[in-house]
């Protein structure tokens, strides 16, 4: 009575004599990308059976000892296994995709250049790998008109340029105009809407130059323009140069920049009005005491485009005598609305 039996101290600890051992890992789960279930990898090695569990008595046996949560290690490590493998087979398969969809992008872009590439070998071949900036004429030549100087300016060959169109019947208020249509640049689209000459007779100032500092001249007004539109009335002015032609006795050019907004009845509010309908770059010059004028029109969409080349035409504009300008193709000047090669 009163004996108790003792535990011999060298006996495992409940965790010890309750864990199961740790399988080996088989490194043939990670090599195989298609393992996609636990199951699947479990049939591949197979652990060892189970260690009977040691129960150690104890002074209150109503207490009993609960299992570890070491228990399920073994199939842990089994599912990490899995699942290891199944990122491994993603990790795999994503590189392949971007690598085919990279392919195809490749395949575009060198289309894409091929096409650019044979568009340009097109565009040289037409016009032998030279850029060059002919004369658009009026008044020259067979069409030229008495007591009128031929008017010009260069445009690039690249570009094309609707048939001139001239009117000497006075009925624009003008004794002569000529009006060309659209500009169209290959890349921009059109360019210019219209580009027109005006030549007024007798002029009040022998010179352009008299009418004061480019910047001071009422556009409109001194050039007679606000009787032909109200649109360019209504501009105003964006900027004002003085050019002087050296290959021609120093002649002078006033060339403005004007912004014209809508008329009042057009605009949806006061702050609708303060955006431009109409941009017209102007160069205006007196040759022997008439004046001549030439005017692009422009939207604003057009001068975003391509406003550096519509500067280019305007500062070449010249006015001289009709021999020193090549002469016009008879299929390319129109007389009022009749093309000259339909007349008898």
């Amino acid at each position: 009575a009163g004996y108790r039996r003792r535990t011999r101290p060298h006996t495992m600890s409940l965790t010890a004599a309750t864990r199961r051992p740790v399988p080996r890992i088989d490194t043939r789960y990670i090599r195989d990308a298609r393992l996609t279930s636990s199951s699947r990898a479990s049939t591949s090695t197979r652990p060892p059976p189970r260690t009977p569990s040691i129960v150690a008595k104890v002074h209150r046996p109503d207490h009993s000892i609960q299992p570890s949560a070491d228990d399920d290690v073994g199939r842990s490590r089994r599912d990490v296994l899995a699942i290891a493998a199944l990122f491994t087979q993603c990790a795999v398969g994503t590189p392949l995709a971007s690598a085919a969809a990279d392919d195809d992008d490749d395949l575009d872009d060198e289309a894409a250049q091929a096409a650019i590439e044979a568009s340009m070998k097109d565009v040289l071949s037409k016009n032998s790998g030279e850029v060059s900036y002919p004369r658009r004429a009026a008044f020259d030549g067979a069409f030229g008109v008495d007591g009128v100087k031929a008017a010009s300016f260069e445009v690039s060959n690249l570009w094309t340029v609707a048939p001139v169109v001239q009117d000497v019947t006075g009925e624009s208020g003008f004794p002569a105009t000529a009006r060309w249509g659209e500009i169209v640049d290959p890349v921009n689209g059109v360019v210019a809407v219209e580009a027109r000459v005006f030549v007024t007779k007798g002029f009040v100032k022998p010179s352009i130059a008299d009418l004061g500092k480019p910047e001071n001249v009422p556009v409109a007004k001194a050039l007679g323009l606000d009787k032909y539109d109200d649109s360019y009335r209504r501009a105003d002015m964006l900027g004002s140069y003085k050019r002087v032609d050296k290959t021609d006795g120093d002649r002078v050019y006033y060339d403005w920049e004007m912004v014209a907004s809508p008329p009042p009845k057009e605009c949806p509010s006061a702050v609708g009005c303060l955006y431009p309908q109409h941009i017209y770059l102007m160069s205006a010059t007196v040759v022997d005491g008439d004046l001549y004028v030439l005017s692009l029109d422009a939207y604003p969409e057009n001068w975003r485009l391509a406003g550096n080349s519509l500067k280019r035409i305007r500062n070449s504009f010249r006015v001289s005598a009709p021999e020193i300008i090549e002469p016009v193709n008879p299929n390319e000047v129109m007389l009022g609305e009749v093309p000259v090669g339909a007349m008898s």
